[in-house]
């Protein structure tokens, strides 16, 4: 009988939560729809971003790297504009006008990249570093001369953030196991739908998503629609109680432990290595980080442990980024500068700065802190002070000085010099190698193109790469020689066609290098392929279906350890050391690498490439 009367009750619930899901998920759609029309033209630039990256899909041979960060750059660009919008005025033709200039700059800023042959590591980190100012010009943004302090706007974006990657991480994963289930028991899916489905999600689903979360926020707006926003606004910027938890009794007090080591560290080695340990340097700059984040997601967490964070860790991060950002600035004297010490001597500063605002001003001026990473962010990428302008002039001006004062540097013309100190040729092959990977060779008339080629580095300067008294670098930076005196000729037995390849690691981003070969009157495509960290062979046929891939930077850390070993012998590889062999039922690919060059944590190679069709 007690089951019987109680089962009304659990129906009762059940519909209850039931009509809970339904009006949760009708208020997710219908802030989906909000997002749409509260910023119409980041949607368009998504949509943009999204079809081009179905052409990337499609066609892996052609890189649209420049269109794609191209309308990154002018969705991020919109939703600033939105944002101000909202923040400042009320007039349709202002909200145009705003936008007009979003359009406008998204243009100028292809026209900058359009001339670059590829999204190079210049572009690349301009870009980012452009990306970085936007984001935080649309946290600061709402909260200037608001009731909001910038600390609460950037809680709101980083609640919305991590809800955006944990919706997103389960929407991918449902759709994945959906179409893998139709693969295997339905019927053959192209490998292609994965990424196009993918591709919705990320591109046009994530964006829109995170969007929803953000409210409006109180500007020259009619007092209603303010009062009605207000609850929102005071949902968003809460520090969610498990997240306070988590900042007061876990990453405060391992915060505090690591400040007391660091501290301890400097102190005992103010006189000594704290002033030439390069390795203390991202330590350093990860704990600036860290405060910063710490305090800020902190600012309105009110109890013992917070409040003593906010009270003393400003003051102790302010000492600690001083120190370092003068040992950054003394190396320069010996190294020069290259674009990341840049960064690091700029956010050195920009951490000192911040350290000042915490300790000596009120909350609702930590919005200065935005302010001058978007000022600091701007001089870092406009010429003629911008991070890679200063560093390649620095670099060539050292590189310049230390030939001179080795004589090596006549008339416009390098002469070659073997008797010349360690250091120097630790300094000329570090400068050199600088400014190949950074395409600045072709700008300096008095040294040669592709200088790590095989002899081009010897016969220019008079001495090999020389990175410390072993041959190899602090960084593990290597260099692989095919001897060609002991293997004058390369047997191509069995073998179909033979190509020659470079790699360049510095592209790090799609497909690069891409050499047809022709087959028996079939035409086949090689191509080697940058999939994040990996570097890959790719040999397709006329229909663009895959034959066979080769792991290349496997096979290079193979032939590097061949290299390793060749330590009291004559230094250079044999044809067998050089070559590394993959083969399927398909198709059989031998490389034989001529040279393998290994230097900050990349790989710059020339191969032969031998190909057989089975």
């Amino acid at each position: 009988m007690n089951n019987m009367k109680e089962t009304p009750s659990r129906i009762n619930r059940k519909k209850v939560m039931l009509m809970n899901m339904v009006k949760s998920l009708r208020n997710k759609l219908l802030g989906l729809i909000d997002a749409v029309n509260r910023y119409p033209l980041t949607m368009l630039f998504l949509v943009a971003a999204a079809t081009v990256n179905v052409n990337m899909i499609n066609n892996e041979m052609e890189s649209y790297s420049k269109y794609l960060f191209t309308f990154v750059i002018g969705a991020l660009l919109s939703a600033v504009a939105q944002q101000t919008f909202e923040r400042f005025f009320t007039k349709v033709s202002e909200r145009f006008l705003l936008m007009g200039g979003a359009v406008v700059l998204t243009a100028g800023y292809l026209f900058a990249i359009r001339s670059a042959s590829t999204f190079n590591m210049e572009i690349g980190t301009k870009t980012d570093v452009a990306i970085f100012a936007l984001i935080m010009a649309f946290i600061w943004i709402p909260s200037i001369k608001s009731e909001i302090t910038f600390n609460q706007s950037f809680m709101s974006v980083f609640k919305a953030f991590f809800t955006t990657v944990l919706f997103t991480i389960v929407i991918s994963i449902g759709l994945y196991a959906v179409l893998l289930a139709v693969d295997q028991l339905l019927f053959s899916l192209d490998q292609k739908a994965y990424g196009h489905v993918m591709n919705v999600v990320y591109s046009l689903f994530a964006p829109i998503f995170f969007l929803s979360f953000t409210p409006f926020y109180s500007g020259k707006k009619d007092a209603g629609r303010v009062n009605i926003q207000k609850e929102k606004v005071a949902k968003a910027v809460d520090t969610p109680k498990l997240l306070g938890i988590l900042i007061s009794y876990i990453i405060i007090p391992l915060t505090a432990i690591y400040t007391v080591i660091l501290l301890a560290y400097v102190l005992l080695n103010i006189r000594g290595d704290f002033w030439t340990n390069n390795l203390l340097e991202p330590m350093l700059v990860s704990y600036a980080i860290t405060v910063i984040l710490v305090y800020i997601l902190a600012s309105s967490i009110e109890n013992q442990f917070a409040v003593l964070f906010r009270k003393v860790f400003p003051k102790v991060l302010i000492p600690i980024v001083l120190f370092q950002t003068v040992a950054s600035i003394l190396r320069i004297g010996e190294m020069g500068i290259t674009h990341g010490r840049y960064y690091v001597i700029l956010f050195g500063i920009f951490a000192i700065i911040a350290g000042v605002i915490f300790s000596f001003f009120p909350v609702r001026k930590n919005g200065l802190i935005a302010a001058v990473l978007i000022v600091f962010s701007a001089i870092s990428i406009i010429p003629p002070i911008d991070a890679f302008t200063i560093s390649r002039e620095s670099q060539i001006n050292l590189l310049r000085s230390t030939l001179m004062e080795n004589g090596m540097l006549e008339k416009g013309e390098i002469v070659p010099n073997t008797d010349i100190s360690i250091k120097d040729k630790k300094t000329i092959t570090r400068t050199v190698s600088y400014l190949d990977s950074m395409d600045y060779i072709d700008d300096i008339g008095w040294l040669p193109d592709k200088i790590f080629h095989y002899g081009n580095f010897k016969n220019t300067f008079g001495f090999d790469e020389t990175y410390d008294d072993t041959g190899q670098g602090a960084d593990g930076s290597q260099m692989a020689i095919l001897d060609w005196d002991r293997s004058p000729a390369l047997n191509i037995e069995n073998y179909d066609r033979m190509v020659s390849v470079y790699i360049d690691d510095d592209q790090k981003k799609g497909t690069g290098t891409v050499i047809p070969v022709e087959i028996d009157q079939h035409n086949y495509v090689l191509k080697n392929v940058f999939d994040e960290k990996e570097i890959y062979l790719v040999l397709v046929d006329e229909n663009n279906r895959e034959l066979i891939r080769f792991d290349a930077k496997k096979a290079f850390n193979r032939i590097l350890d061949n290299q390793k070993e060749l330590k009291g012998e004559n230094g250079t590889l044999s044809v067998d050391q050089a070559t590394v062999t993959k083969e399927n039922d398909r198709a059989r690919i031998s490389i034989v690498a001529n040279n393998i060059h290994y230097y900050d944590s990349k790989y710059n190679a020339e191969l032969y490439v031998f190909i057989q069709i089975k």
